[in-house]
C-alpha cells in the first residue's frame, strides 16, 4: 500500500514569518499590576510572536497588542495574548489566545502577502 505524499509546504496558519514591525501593550500580571511597553516583533504566526522589548514582564502575564502592519494605518489590536516565555535579552514569547474574525482576516492576509512574496523570490533565484 502507498503511503500519502507528504507537503513540504508549511501550512501558513503555522508558520512563523521574520518580521520587523513596531508593537505597543498594555496588560496585567497575574496580581492585577498593571503592564504598559513597546517592543519589536521579530518573528510572527497566526498563533503568535517573538517581541524584544525592554519592559518588565514575566511568564503568565496578559496583553493587549497593538501591531503596527506595514503599509496600513489602523493599529491591528489583540486582546487576548498571553506571555509563554520570557528571556535574559528581553525577548519574549506571545501566544494570541483568541483572535476575532476581523483581526484574523487582517493578520493571514498579511502573512499570506509575505509567504507568496517567499515563494516568488525563490523561483526567481
Amino acid at each position: 500500500m502507498k503511503q500519502p505524499v507528504k507537503s513540504k509546504r508549511k501550512k501558513i496558519g503555522s508558520a512563523r514569518f521574520e518580521v520587523q514591525m513596531d508593537v505597543q501593550f498594555l496588560g496585567l500580571t497575574p496580581e492585577g499590576i498593571e503592564i504598559e511597553g513597546m517592543g519589536v516583533v521579530r518573528n510572527l504566526s497566526m498563533r503568535g510572536a517573538l517581541i524584544e522589548t525592554c519592559a518588565l514582564v514575566k511568564t503568565d502575564d496578559h496583553l493587549t497588542l497593538f501591531l503596527t502592519l506595514p503599509n496600513q494605518a489602523e493599529l491591528l489590536e489583540m486582546p487576548a495574548v498571553a506571555i509563554r516565555w520570557v528571556v535574559r535579552r528581553h525577548q519574549l514569547g506571545v501566544e494570541f489566545l483568541k483572535l476575532d474574525r476581523h483581526t484574523s482576516r487582517k493578520l493571514m492576509r498579511y502573512l499570506s502577502g509575505i509567504h507568496n512574496a517567499a515563494r516568488a523570490q525563490r523561483k526567481v533565484g
